[in-house]
């Protein structure tokens, strides 16, 4: 992986974080008042603890009784939401690539398979939002699935939900350990 110069890597850092950050208040602060204003639901994205097909079925028949929430979900989709995914995910992985390879994790140093494993969180939770976000384009108004991917769409949503979820505080996690605590993975030979 190509390394930023250490004069870069704050610059781009911060270009990063300012825009998940943006794009998170965008969606929480913004739109999921004003769509919880229309429809009296919440947003399935930002349900971070789960939500159940039928809350999928109940939603669908919400947005069709109201464009402007329909409109307002999909430009979410096609905008903070795309954006944010990319931006989150990029700079997690830039912060593990920079900070966790030559630290160690109970005793054991942070490489190979190990590193891999690691790099491997935040392109994950990049998938799985992604795959969260094309399940809601095709599932919820003005799209009209067919009823075989009407089923198929309503039980993958909340499973994508939970898995983008798990993936976005694994990556997380992952970033505190090795920025803000990496001391805490170092031992006192002398104790």
């Amino acid at each position: 992986m190509a390394r930023f110069s250490p004069s870069l890597f704050p610059l781009a850092a911060g270009f990063l974080a300012a825009v998940s950050l943006g794009m998170l208040a965008v969606m929480g602060l913004r739109i999921e008042p004003a769509f919880h204003a229309l429809t009296g639901l919440s947003i399935p994205d930002l349900r971070l603890g789960g939500y159940e097909a039928a809350d999928v079925k109940a939603l669908i028949a919400a947005l069709a009784q109201s464009p402007e929430a329909a409109a307002m979900l999909r430009g979410m989709h096609l905008g903070a939401d795309l954006a944010f995914p990319l931006a989150y995910g990029l700079l997690c992985l830039m912060l593990l690539a920079r900070f966790a390879p030559g630290a160690t994790v109970f005793h054991k140093p942070v490489a190979g398979i190990r590193l891999v494993a690691m790099l491997a969180m935040p392109v994950l939770y990049m998938a799985a939002d992604y795959v969260e976000n094309i399940a809601s384009l095709m599932l919820f108004p003005p799209a009209l699935p067919a009823p075989e991917r009407l089923a198929l769409l309503t039980d993958l949503l909340p499973l994508a939900t939970r898995a983008k979820a798990m993936l976005f505080f694994i990556s997380l996690i992952l970033v505190l350990r090795f920025t803000l605590f990496r001391e805490a993975g170092k031992t006192n030979a002398g104790a």
